[in-house]
């Protein structure tokens, strides 16, 4: 099994650097144009065989703050691109979470608290801010999830819900890779700052975004 591990940090490394590359067309071009689709189905599949490689990595050498961003990211992705899925559950019950969304979500969610245990009872030499940060985020989105889960027609639903969820996640997603990048190339940048600058980044853009289109989105029918 461990002759396995280098060609998977190959993988890992040659999809990562170009997930960073390719998901930045998706946050640059018109949102729901063909290249928008298909610059995002890109993203997604080279972060699907990143994360898979990554997952690799972990169960051949542990590591809590790469669990975690693995976990983080993860989530983010799948739960992004399901999210396109389940744009109307409260209409249609086909729309709504299937088994394998709560079955990822759970997973996301209990593998979250026990990292935080581990750093909490300082069993890991992994960086703690970083790592504590990545499960909290684990935490808001997988609890997020599963309120939408057991009750998808209930607050905060509104029916442009899910292009907010799936902004978020897949910015998320993105920086949850960025974030590795530059914790491993931007070595310039002093720690834990070299992870941690992508969230602080894309967090509050996600958060300003969102805001920007239900502002917009308001404005459209009140005028209609």
């Amino acid at each position: 099994m461990q002759q396995l591990f280098a060609p998977a940090l190959a993988l890992h490394i040659a999809c990562g650097l170009a997930a960073v590359a390719a998901g930045l067309a998706p946050i640059l071009t018109r949102k729901g144009s063909r290249l928008h689709r298909l610059s995002g189905r890109v993203f997604v599949v080279l972060m699907g065989v990143m994360l898979a490689a990554a997952w690799l990595m972990t169960a051949l050498h542990f590591n809590a703050y790469f669990t975690a961003l693995s976990a983080t990211a993860s989530l983010g992705l799948f739960s992004g691109y399901r999210v396109l899925r389940r744009k109307r559950p409260d209409r249609d019950p086909g729309q709504r979470a299937t088994t394998l969304d709560w079955i990822a979500t759970l997973a996301v969610v209990a593998i979250g608290g026990w990292v935080l245990t581990l750093l909490l009872a300082g069993d890991s030499d992994a960086p703690r801010a970083p790592a504590v940060a990545l499960v909290w985020g684990a935490f808001l989105m997988g609890g997020w999830d599963l309120w939408r889960f057991a009750r998808p027609g209930d607050w905060p639903f509104s029916p442009d819900l899910w292009t907010y969820e799936h902004l978020m996640k897949m910015l998320g997603a993105y920086g949850a890779v960025l974030s590795a990048f530059s914790g491993n190339f931007l070595t310039f940048l002093p720690t834990p700052w070299s992870q941690l600058w992508p969230t602080l980044l894309f967090q509050p853009m996600a958060v300003i975004w969102i805001a920007a289109l239900a502002i917009r989105r308001r404005r459209t029918w009140s005028l209609a």
